[in-house]
Parts: structure tokens; sequence; C-alpha cells
């Protein structure tokens, strides 16, 4: 029973709770290989390894950021989805050419999907995660001009909750694919609570999503009923996974519930 317990927890969703056309798209995952080797290596990191992550983090506080200091450390590693699971979102049949992967971190989750394309984008605000990212390959475009460029697929994961303007970047997003047509993958933390990091600080953000509901049901919902699908986007996939990230001498790592979306955004009537 505890072995099954712990493949379904972060999966499972009342379907019935759920608006109609969410219904329709959406599809329960599972506990799969990669995300228990994930967890296996996070439970697998060293009590000294921990030790030094952590009183490095200390000495680096008054110099940078958070996330800057994960990042230079290789710690607080993500993990969202499988490549198979990608693949499944995406409906992959070869035929991509490029990605975006807005706000993509050290790049550790654009790794799984990143070689289902000829050419991969990404953006990203810490200089040291943006090192991090060209040292894997990733062709790394400014946060402003990103938008000029065209592509087939543009991945906005766990990003929308630490911006301060999410609405607008939903728009920039849907502009950005319309003239051609494209898939987007979104993937946003329920319950939502936005929130952005300002040097040591971390903020309420100034125009949060306005989501309705207190249930991961509920905010589904609403989120893809009453914000995405009014800006021209179409739900074609729906699911919920387990966002995880590595941990540090209080647990071995962490786990938050996120739902992953892929939607459609269809080429404007003059093209």
């Amino acid at each position: 029973k505890q072995w099954y317990q712990r493949r379904v927890r972060g999966y499972n969703v009342d379907k019935k709770k759920l608006h109609d056309t969410v219904q329709i798209c959406f599809k329960e995952h599972y506990y799969d290989n990669e995300t228990e080797k994930f967890i296996v290596d996070a439970c697998n990191i060293s009590y000294f390894k921990h030790v030094f992550d952590n009183t490095m983090s200390i000495f680096l506080l008054p110099f940078i950021s958070a996330t800057s200091r994960n990042a230079l450390l290789n710690r607080g590693i993500m993990f969202v989805a499988s490549s198979d699971l990608f693949a499944e979102m995406l409906n992959y049949s070869g035929k991509y050419d490029s990605v975006l992967d807005i706000g993509a971190g050290c790049g550790d989750v654009t790794i799984k999907f990143s070689h289902l394309f000829q050419q991969v984008y990404v953006t990203e605000t810490s200089p040291t995660m943006r090192q991090r990212l060209q040292a894997k390959g990733f062709v790394t475009l400014d946060v402003d001009s990103w938008i000029n460029r065209s592509y087939n697929v543009i991945s906005c994961l766990n990003v929308l909750d630490r911006c301060h303007e999410p609405m607008k970047l939903l728009q920039d997003i849907y502009n950005c694919l319309s003239s051609f047509g494209g898939t987007v993958l979104i993937a946003l933390v329920l319950p939502y609570n936005g929130s952005v990091e300002e040097g040591q600080i971390w903020q309420p953000q100034r125009d949060p999503l306005p989501i309705k509901g207190i249930s991961f049901e509920d905010q589904l919902s609403s989120f893809i009923v009453d914000i995405l699908e009014p800006l021209g986007f179409e739900l074609n996939l729906a699911t919920k996974v387990p966002y995880l990230c590595t941990g540090d001498l209080h647990s071995k790592y962490y786990s938050l519930s996120d739902c992953l979306l892929s939607l459609n955004v269809r080429p404007s009537v003059s093209n």
C-alpha cells in the first residue's frame, strides 16, 4: 500500500471538480522511472555536500541572490517532468525546429525536452545561471529581445508566479506565436502564490494572475477558462505533476503540485 501511495502522490485530481472543457483534455499521469531516479539521486546527496552548500550559501548571502547562489553551488536542482511526458505533451512527431524556454534556470529541466528540437533558445535573469546555460550549449537570449524571433514551441515552466507581470508575459507569448502558430508549454504551481526575488528579498507580485478558487481543481479550471482561453490559447492537454527540487540539511527533497499544460496558438488570419 505504501509503495502504491508513493507513486500516485502528487498526481491525483478529482476530475469531477474540473470545468467541462478542462475535463476533456485532462490526462492523469503517473510516477515514472525518471521521476523516481531524480528522487533517489536527491536522497543520495551526501550530508557533507549539504553542510558545504549551507556554509557557502551563508558566506555568499551578502553578495548574490539565493537563485545565483544555488546556480554557483549547483544545488536546488529542479524536476518538472520526464522526457517521455514532455514528448507526449508536445505530441512530438519530429517536426519541431526551435524552442524557447523562458526562465530556464540552470537548464536541468530544459535538457528533458531539448533533444526534440534542432535549436534551443533560453532566457534567464540570473547572471550565474546564464553562464550555466551557455556551458550546456544553449543559445541565451536577452530577456527583452526574445519576442522578436520566431519559434515552433515556447515553454514557460514555473515562471508565471515568479515575475511581476504574468499577464503581460502570457500576452507576449501569444503575440510571438500568433503570426505562424505554435505550441506553448506552461507549468504553474497550484494553489497559486506569486512572489518575485529582488536581491535578497522575496516581494509579492505587483500584478498577480486573477486566479479564482481554493482547491487545485478550481484554480486549474480558473487559470484555463478565465485567463488562458480569453487570451486566445487553446488547451490541448493538461496534467498534474509533482514539481521537485533537491533538498538541503532539512529535507532530502521538496515537492509542490504543478499543473502542466500544452496549449495551441492558431496562426493569425492574415498569414
